[in-house]
């Protein structure tokens, strides 16, 4: 095998901004829903992965370990969205509305689960249609909370969050098992 020595600044992958960030209920199925986001909090956006966990098999007769057993941190997701309307209540946060019309704060959890999206623009194609790049995770566990503090210099909100879990994803004939993963070619959903 050659040695090989890549200089990363012509094939730079620049991210800031993001443009959109979508979350998906029920993907696939008749019932699917789809949230475009448009009031987000600057700078509350972020997908960060938990520290990796180290174990040591020790060895009795040297100083050296045996093995080095490494788990890899979980990737969580937070993003602050400034929108109370019912809808995004109920499938973000579990609410519940009422016949009388009143909306209910869970008084337990309840497992939901959501595909998260955060889009960045990705310049344009041949043929100058805007190309949009997309950091995935298929399959998030939410844990969203409301927010309603400092409402004189704020807005009443909720943190749209969660934990990233493995989930199957098909890749032309070739499934693969991720709890996140980059899409260069993202297109945003449509009604239908």
């Amino acid at each position: 095998m050659a040695k090989t020595v890549t200089n990363t600044g012509g094939k730079a992958r620049l991210i800031s901004k993001p443009k959109y960030i979508v979350a998906t209920l029920n993907e696939g199925t008749e019932n699917e829903k789809n949230y475009i986001f448009d009031h987000v909090l600057k700078d509350s956006t972020k997908f960060s992965q938990d520290d990796n966990t180290t174990n040591q098999i020790e060895n009795e007769v040297s100083d050296d370990a045996i093995k080095t057993n490494v788990t890899l941190g979980a990737y969580q997701f937070e993003s602050t969205i400034e929108d109370v309307q019912d809808d995004l209540l109920i499938d973000m946060c579990g609410f519940k509305k009422g016949t009388s019309g009143k909306l209910y704060a869970p008084a337990s959890y309840t497992e939901r689960f959501a595909k998260i999206a955060v889009v960045l623009d990705n310049g344009v194609d041949a043929s100058n249609q805007q190309k949009l790049v997309a950091y995935v995770a298929p399959k998030v566990q939410l844990n969203s909370k409301l927010i309603l503090e400092s409402l004189s210099t704020s807005m009443a909100g909720f943190t749209l969050a969660g934990t990233a879990k493995t989930a199957s994803i098909t890749d032309s004939s070739e499934s693969i098992m991720t709890p996140l993963y980059i899409d260069p070619a993202y297109t945003l959903p449509t009604e239908g």
